[in-house]
């Protein structure tokens, strides 16, 4: 009896092992709990809708994909806490996180160490200047959001005179820089009475538009995390700012779902520069779009965007290097990807670890970011 104990035991194991075996763990690191929670499960579905495509023809080189989700809350000690706890997993071969790109270069070291693909979810040009060779991102950096809000300003918009207000976490910042020396370069120069930085925290913006509306400017520009976006909006409105009066610009954030849907009328007439609009600008992103919303029964947004095109990104990678099991095999295989269409733009590998190749401008139009026009930058 014992020795047919042992024998079942062991088939157990073994039939475990298998199965453990056929499957291609990815960890994701994403705010489950906390106040950006809604981030957290529009990323969670976009990795969802992307692993049912994958396995449902086939897996990636036969193996089903598999979610490993570590919740980064909403602290960057816990975002790299969760990114550790990833790390520490010898079967997961890729990871995607964290949406927030100061959260992400607080966990690079790490990665280093660790020798993991993982692609970043957030935009900011600080993830590439870290020079980490298993760090790449899907989304447009902010060298390109910078130049293309700029051009847009100054040539679409007409204005010489524009009023700034940003975060000063280094992800914003860092666009805020991006922003100020593109439109240097096309002859607007921006005082320093033009900027309106505030702590990423912030929560009451009344002080700020009130100089804004106190000065003469032509222009609003908000770069804002999608926590705050909403919020900006609403003290715009209360201050009495006129979108159809004064253009008001934002960062990506202006045109999510959660935005749009959390500011209501304060958000109608912004104008963004956008990675992702619910249907994109191509036949893919409105077929991910109608997938999305068919699972869901609600429109996507950024998160599910960057995550369902960045689980693409990696399958790309194991075809090409013909394993799922070899990590320094498919992170190299990233530097062979060539015009791969996405949902957020077509991919191509480029020197800064980055694949977007095109972006929008968006402006909220009764309830929904419309895109005006898509600008390729590569």
């Amino acid at each position: 009896m014992k020795k047919l104990l042992s024998i079942i035991l062991t088939m157990i194991l073994l039939m475990t092992a298998i199965a453990c075996a056929e499957t291609f763990k990815i960890g994701m690191v994403a705010p489950i709990t906390g106040a950006s929670s809604l981030v957290g499960e529009y990323m969670t579905n976009g990795f969802n809708l992307a692993a049912k495509e994958i396995n449902a023809s086939g897996g990636i080189l036969g193996r089903e994909i598999e979610l490993v989700l570590a919740d980064e809350v909403d602290t960057a000690q816990k975002s790299v806490n969760a990114m550790q706890l990833l790390l520490s997993e010898d079967d997961i071969c890729a990871i995607i996180g964290s949406y927030y790109s100061s959260n992400a270069i607080a966990a690079l070291p790490d990665v280093l160490d660790a020798g993991v693909l993982t692609m970043v979810c957030g935009s900011s040009s600080g993830v590439s200047k870290e020079g980490n060779p298993y760090a790449w991102q899907a989304r447009p950096l902010d060298t390109a959001q910078g130049a293309a809000m700029a051009n847009f300003i100054v040539n679409d918009l007409n204005a010489k005179n524009p009023a700034i207000l940003y975060s000063t976490n280094s992800a914003l910042s860092s666009l805020e820089e991006q922003l100020v020396a593109a439109l240097s370069r096309l002859g607007v120069d921006i005082p320093k009475a033009n900027l309106f930085g505030h702590p990423e925290d912030e929560s009451n913006f009344a002080p700020y538009f009130a100089q804004i509306v106190a000065g003469d400017f032509d222009c609003i520009v908000s770069l804002e995390t999608t926590a705050l976006a909403a919020i900006v909006c609403q003290a715009a409105e209360t201050a009495g700012i006129d979108t159809e009066k004064i253009p008001c610009v934002g960062a990506t954030a202006f045109s999510n779902t959660i935005t749009i849907q959390n500011g209501g009328t304060a958000a109608e007439g912004w104008y963004s520069v956008a990675d992702w609009v619910p249907g994109g600008a191509s036949d893919v992103g409105r077929a991910f779009e109608d997938a999305y919303q068919a699972e869901y029964g609600t429109a996507s947004d950024l998160g599910a965007a960057v995550v369902y095109d960045s689980i693409f990104l990696i399958k790309a990678a194991c075809e090409i290097a013909g394993t799922t099991t070899d990590r320094e095999a498919i992170n190299e295989a990233l530097n062979k990807i060539d015009t791969r269409p996405g949902a957020m733009s077509t991919f191509s590998y480029n020197e800064d670890h980055s694949f977007a190749t095109s972006l929008m401008i968006t402006r909220n139009v009764d309830s929904e970011a419309k895109v005006i026009t898509a600008v390729n930058y590569r």
